[in-house]
């Protein structure tokens, strides 16, 4: 999630966050372009997990990293030491606008990605996991028209919270979509009323500051996904006000392509009553299929 159109994305989510329906239907516009754009979700080609040793990558059976038909058979190494990642290329491929066969760096410190023809691929840490991520921009699947629907906007579910700050903020286990988990932190808990009942979230804290929630519903597995859905807030106000827009509540990538590193709801954020608002499950072809 730490790329140009997403944080765009979340900007936009927190100029005017307010109950305007108008306001709603941009929102989902801007929604959908965030998906299509060149580092958002839909051109995924691929998503390999890494580990300590030395790997192969190539289009042949027998690659520890299977490439798309189009790359090489043997196309190239990597071997991972901890942090450090070293690639070694059988072809050259474009790096920073330069043709190089060979590079060593630290993946946590430097974001670096490689080019050849319409394909991108970098290692990717995300949600606990360590992968290498593959893209292509001329992914089969984009000039399709991709068919997002929402619940209508109900201002029931635009609700008022206060955050709580814990003494001493709390690390938490949070699965993710690959089945693995890892650690965050929680700085506190938001409470919030709907309907007569209080009820709370604990959120994390992403690095622009805003609090991201995976939270779920009656609704999962019904009307909306089955592992539950997103949620960005501002953060609390001087008086630690908040407010939650439910109707901005929006799919987690996994349900367009399984190249993706979702956190599932943690038990704190997972309420015993329906929130018919936000986006509604996904049901078309996944994105990914093409590649599988």
């Amino acid at each position: 999630m730490k790329n140009r159109s997403l944080i765009f994305f979340l900007i936009f989510l927190s100029c005017s966050q307010s109950s305007n329906s108008e306001y709603y239907e941009d929102w989902k516009i801007k929604r959908k372009q965030a998906l299509y754009a060149e580092d958002g979700f839909l051109n995924l080609a691929g998503l390999y997990q890494i580990e300590d040793g030395k790997h192969t990558m190539g289009s042949a059976e027998g690659n520890d990293m299977l490439m798309p038909n189009g790359f090489p058979d043997n196309f190239a190494e990597f071997a991972v030491k901890d942090s450090i990642i070293i690639f070694k290329y059988y072809v050259p491929v474009l790096f920073e606008n330069k043709l190089i066969t060979e590079i060593s760096y630290n993946y946590f410190k430097d974001s670096n990605f490689f080019d050849r023809g319409s394909f991108r691929w970098f290692v990717h840490v995300d949600s606990g996991v360590i992968g290498i991520r593959l893209r292509n921009f001329n992914h089969p699947l984009l000039k399709s028209n991709l068919e997002i629907e929402f619940f209508k906007y109900n201002s029931k579910y635009f609700v008022n919270a206060i955050f709580k700050p814990f003494k001493n903020p709390k690390k938490t286990k949070i699965p993710n979509f690959q089945g693995g988990s890892y650690y965050d932190t929680v700085p506190g808990k938001i409470y919030f009323n709907y309907e007569g009942t209080e009820y709370s979230f604990e959120p994390t804290v992403r690095s622009s500051g805003r609090y991201f929630i995976a939270f779920g519903d009656l609704t999962n597995g019904e009307s909306t996904y089955g592992g539950g859905r997103f949620l960005y807030l501002d953060p609390p106000d001087i008086n630690n006000k908040m407010t939650i827009d439910f109707n901005m509540a929006y799919n987690p990538p996994c349900v367009f392509s399984t190249f993706t590193t979702c956190p599932l709801p943690p038990k704190e954020n997972i309420l015993p009553v329906a929130i018919a608002a936000g986006e509604l499950d996904y049901n078309g072809i996944l994105f990914s299929s093409v590649y599988q």
